[in-house]
């Protein structure tokens, strides 16, 4: 009963799930100590996938002492996995332990594997750390030809996201970043970028820094304030804290995915099957931030 088994793809869209999953079998996993994620079924997966994976194992160690077992995956995405990194996670995070079984490749996913740092798990507690990744991904973005526009976007969306987690997180562990490109069927190139940590969260952030009618909402609604209308703990200086208002933006007008999670609240665009809808969901509590968004040619 400390087993979770995930399958088929697992990307932003399945993470409910496992959160509802967990929250389940809660009694179980903390009676024994431990949780095993058995991912040896999933066919695929995208940078928000490995990123919130940890930040779950994080989540029950960080909360009631819980080590995790990680199953990776036998196809492309094991592969994919363990190029990104995560057979070493444990040398980051002690409590999580990572084991693959026999991997068969097919040849299922079309992602760009050309820069080193592309698609690989980066730990950050400073801007420093991810310089590398955003240098290439800019020579991605400008080698695929996405506008001035979009590459400067992009880059300055991300150093921010870094920016609130190394400032204003209070995260435990060091954040996590992961930006992979690929490349459709039809030759479109689009990139996803995830970012987390196992802070204290965005409400509770912007309470600490006095907006104490924060402490009203729940934190699907306090998402729903800063990306909307602009609700920040740099008020008074219109240069700062805009960086989810203007992703938010970006992601309806562009009519993208944008995710965010951030301890029991979902907020965000999710565009499948050709259908872009609002997000807005409470779920049950995993403790941090975790962000995800695409970008395409068009």
């Amino acid at each position: 009963m400390n087993s979770i088994k995930l399958n088929n793809k697992y990307v932003y869209h399945a993470f409910p799930n496992l959160c509802n999953e967990i929250s389940i079998k809660q009694p179980w996993i903390i009676s024994t100590g431990s949780l095993t994620l058995d991912l040896s079924d999933v066919s695929f997966i995208d940078p928000f996938g490995m990123i919130s994976i940890i930040g779950v194992c994080r989540h029950l160690h960080n909360v009631y002492g819980i080590s995790s077992h990680i199953v990776l995956p036998t196809g492309d995405s094991g592969i994919y996995m363990e190029r990104a990194g995560f057979t070493s996670i444990q040398e980051q995070d002690s409590f999580i332990e990572v084991s693959k079984k026999r991997i068969l490749s097919f040849k299922s996913l079309f992602v760009d594997n050309t820069n080193n740092n592309v698609g690989v798990l980066k730990f950050f507690c400073s801007e420093k750390d991810i310089a590398k990744i955003n240098q290439e991904v800019d020579v991605w973005m400008m080698h695929n030809s996405f506008s001035e526009d979009d590459r400067n976007n992009i880059l300055t969306f991300i150093s921010e996201m870094v920016q609130n987690v190394v400032q204003h997180s209070d995260t435990p562990q060091r954040g996590v970043l992961c930006i992979q490109s690929y490349v459709k069927r039809n030759g479109e190139a689009f990139l996803s970028w995830a970012i987390g940590d196992s802070g204290i969260g965005i409400r509770q952030s912007l309470i600490d820094a006095g907006l104490e009618n924060m402490s009203k909402l729940n934190d699907s609604s306090a998402i729903k304030e800063v990306v909307s209308n602009g609700i920040s703990r740099f008020q008074d200086d219109v240069t700062r804290g805009n960086g989810l208002s203007k992703l938010y933006k970006a992601a309806k007008e562009k009519r993208t995915t944008l995710y965010i999670h951030s301890h029991s609240g979902i907020y965000g665009w999710d565009i499948s099957h050709n259908m872009h809808k609002q997000l807005e969901m409470d779920i049950p509590l995993i403790s941090g931030t975790n962000i995800t968004f695409y970008v395409s040619q068009r």
